[in-house]
């Protein structure tokens, strides 16, 4: 038998409901983790929620008897439930530590909690988001967002642009790049299947009436793909492509676009879905849903998705039956 992957978890932003979820998903694992956040605000959400659970502050990944491993890069006073420059500071210290560790080789998987765009900005810190700052410190070009669900897997060609942006961003080297490292996640579960192509415009652009981005991008990467030997099917009209997936007939889908993914995840399981991140040279998985401030310190907030985010992080690292 061999030992279970170490696992970081960073706990988001110290005003939101992150250290909440994060307390609340280590009641149900049983497996080492070391939590990178404010270990004020993680003890403040176990007495909220009235938790009994130890923290003991380490520098390193560790394994701890009785308590769980807390790295806090910087004591901060717990701020109000908003969005606050420290708030941002704190949370970006967190994922740069994180970083660190884990391209040091010291942990095998990093599941992040949510922040607040605004608040590390407010920081002075220009930030887009936990996977632009996470590629750029691992050195990595480009990365890829898959939504996960059981019965539903959508990666993104496109994220945080307009949509307005959208035709004029999408090309063909992009979708065969998602399309591969959609695969790769597969292969990396132990699974194989067919996965759907989405097209952008209504009914797959009814043959260039509605939009030439099909004929012209989509459908030559789509055989470009198949040249490569990947099974795959498209451009399908995006109003049908998630009902055949959940049929059984794709493994998972490539969307062009951020809510085009989005929107049949969330409606199928908005407190179970993982967002997943592709291309990076390590596991890293993510809960989707943001910092809800306006529930922070209520012990309202779902846990769900940061446990399946745990797990799945977990199973990825490929060790969890070493």
């Amino acid at each position: 038998m061999g030992c279970s992957p170490m696992i970081l978890i960073t706990a988001g932003d110290p005003a939101g409901i992150g250290p909440e979820v994060t307390v609340k998903a280590l009641r149900r694992i049983n497996h080492p983790v070391t939590v990178i956040g404010s270990i004020r605000a993680l003890r403040r959400a176990c007495d909220i929620c009235g938790i009994d659970m130890r923290f003991t502050e380490v520098t390193e990944p560790r394994i701890l008897p009785d308590s769980f491993p807390v790295i806090d890069p910087g004591d901060v006073e717990i701020p109000r439930a908003g969005p606050t420059p420290q708030g941002g500071l704190h949370s970006y210290l967190c994922i740069k530590r994180a970083s660190e560790i884990i391209l040091q080789g010291k942990a095998d998987a990093l599941v992040t909690g949510p922040v607040s765009k605004e608040a590390i900005n407010m920081a002075g810190i220009p930030f887009r988001g936990h996977t632009e700052l996470l590629a750029e410190l691992a050195g990595v070009r480009r990365t890829k967002m898959l939504l996960y669900l059981d019965e539903l897997r959508v990666a993104h060609v496109t994220t945080h642009i307009s949509l307005r942006e959208v035709p004029d961003v999408l090309s063909e080297e992009e979708i065969v790049f998602t399309a591969e490292q959609t695969f790769a996640f597969l292969e990396r579960l132990g699974e194989s299947g067919r996965i759907g192509i989405a097209s952008l415009n209504p009914h797959a652009g009814e043959g260039g009436l509605f939009g030439n981005e099909e004929i012209s991008i989509i459908r030559p990467a789509v055989e470009k793909l198949r040249e490569l030997g990947y099974d795959v099917e498209g451009p399908i009209p995006a109003d049908t492509i998630f009902l055949r997936a959940l049929r059984g007939e794709f493994r998972a889908v490539v969307a062009m676009y951020h809510d085009q993914g989005h929107i049949p995840v969330k409606l199928l399981g908005f407190n179970r879905a993982v967002n997943v991140t592709l291309g990076l040279p390590y596991v890293r998985t993510s809960v989707d849903h943001g910092t809800a401030y306006d529930i922070a310190g209520s012990c309202l907030a779902d846990e769900g998705s940061m446990v399946n985010a745990i797990s799945l992080a977990r199973r990825l690292s490929g060790r969890e039956h070493a």
